[in-house]
């Protein structure tokens, strides 16, 4: 008994050890954004080409998301799996520092793609196959969305900026691959396989459409797994929302920055100080939303908090204070839990765990097509045709799509399917 109630059982562990690696994995692919201003000026790149460096990545960590997702399911030890992945994008991550030129430098943000893309599915699949089922929407979201808000959007902005007026940009890359190596002890070290499938406390199948791919077990062989991962409406859903919120994080985010400088005139200071602003909003929001999912349900807290994402950009283009600005983008930055949500909470509860790296890998990779790599090349040529102000507009636009689509979700919180059917989940199984 005295074991089951210390603090750091195995479940805690992992979700602070993924906690860290997913929080680099954000801090290494957004510091290129902070960085920007510094780079642009160096290298001489136009709207176009800063559009096209974040497309660049996003294209081979869409690829990556979807054929890394599905061997992590297949895969002997995902944890040497993990660590080699972690290994190769910080590696990749350094020989930022030496580009010279605008070639050099989208070169290693297509390495640094290929090697971050399968992270996101092998980590939120298994910490799916981990956690409890009261605590799982708790542990992705912090996991997910408190990670990325707190190393992409606070420590990113306030700690590479400082590093780069000070020592350059380059050393800024450089550092880098410090906590990469780190990182790659700890989950050597600490993580283990995950528990077989079949102890998965995930929710009953889904009635109709909802729970075709939850009836698929390891009963049915392993073909067509695909097929019938995509034959499930919450993963079709899934897939549009979490697009639609690529498309608001990405254009905000790459953009953002570069319109706070060049258009509303702030210093790179006082641009850090409000995007810093977004990420305390991320970090804490992005738990909190994913927790109250737990117990009022998914498909409410996504349709709610996600009206928020809306307003987040529009307060770049409406407010000229950066304190009003940075209050703002706090408030609605409780949006974010909606993206953690669509990427992997829901998709995880809504099919087998024996796919569930493929069904996290589907809306992360298509996700990241069309948000993060057709979006910020298109919205970057809108940019240099009619103003920035475009980015912020094309942002908004995107989390108004996820948040209307949330409005077809099948729930799949256990709780509150628990309360619905008046039977104990496992009794339901």
């Amino acid at each position: 008994m005295l074991a089951q109630t210390k603090f750091w059982t195995y479940e805690n562990k992992i979700v602070a050890m993924f906690f860290f690696a997913v929080g680099f994995v954000f801090f290494d692919r957004l510091i290129i954004n902070f960085l920007m201003p510094f780079i642009q000026e160096d290298l001489s790149l136009d709207n176009s080409q800063i559009g096209l460096l974040a497309s660049a990545l996003a294209i081979t960590w869409a690829i990556a998301s979807v054929i890394g997702g599905r061997i992590s399911d297949k895969v002997g030890s995902k944890r040497l799996y993990l660590v080699v992945l972690i290994l190769a994008f910080s590696v990749a991550s350094f020989f930022q520092g030496f580009a010279s030129t605008f070639a050099m430098l989208i070169i290693m943000r297509l390495m640094m793609g290929l090697f971050e893309g399968p992270i996101i599915p092998v980590t939120q699949s298994v910490l799916a196959m981990e956690s409890s089922k009261h605590r799982r929407g708790f542990n992705l979201g912090l996991t997910m969305n408190t990670a990325n808000g707190l190393f992409g959007s606070i420590l990113a902005p306030l700690v590479i900026v400082a590093v780069a007026a000070a020592f350059g940009w380059r050393t800024a890359f450089f550092l880098t691959i410090i906590p990469g190596l780190i990182l790659c002890l700890f989950v050597f070290k600490v993580m283990r396989e995950p528990k077989p499938a079949g102890q998965f406390s995930g929710p009953a199948h889904l009635p109709d459409d909802g729970g075709a791919a939850a009836a698929v077990d390891s009963t049915t062989g392993t073909k067509g797994k695909l097929k019938d991962v995509l034959k499930n409406r919450n993963i079709i859903l899934s897939i549009i929302m979490f697009s639609g919120f690529m498309v608001y994080l990405m254009a905000l985010q790459v953009f953002g920055p570069i319109y706070l400088t060049n258009v509303k005139g702030f210093t790179p200071g006082s641009m850090s100080i409000v995007l810093a602003a977004f990420g305390l909003g991320t970090a804490l929001w992005g738990f909190v939303v994913p927790l109250i999912s737990d117990r009022i349900g998914r498909k409410p807290s996504a349709a709610m908090f996600g009206l928020l994402s809306i307003l987040a950009p529009l307060s770049l283009l409406f407010f000229d204070s950066p304190v009003f600005m940075a209050i703002a983008v706090f408030i609605f930055a409780a949006g974010m839990g909606v993206g953690g949500l669509a990427m992997s909470v829901i998709p995880t509860e809504s099919v087998s765990p024996l796919y569930a790296g493929l069904a996290v890998g589907l809306p992360t990779g298509i996700g990241e097509l069309i948000g993060g790599f057709l979006n910020p090349m298109l919205t970057g040529i809108a940019a240099d045709q009619f103003g920035l102000y475009v980015a912020l507009i094309v942002s908004s636009a995107g989390a108004l799509v996820a948040t209307f689509f949330a409005l077809f979700l099948k729930e799949t919180a256990p709780r509150v399917l628990e309360r619905r059917t008046n039977v104990p989940l496992a009794a339901q199984a």
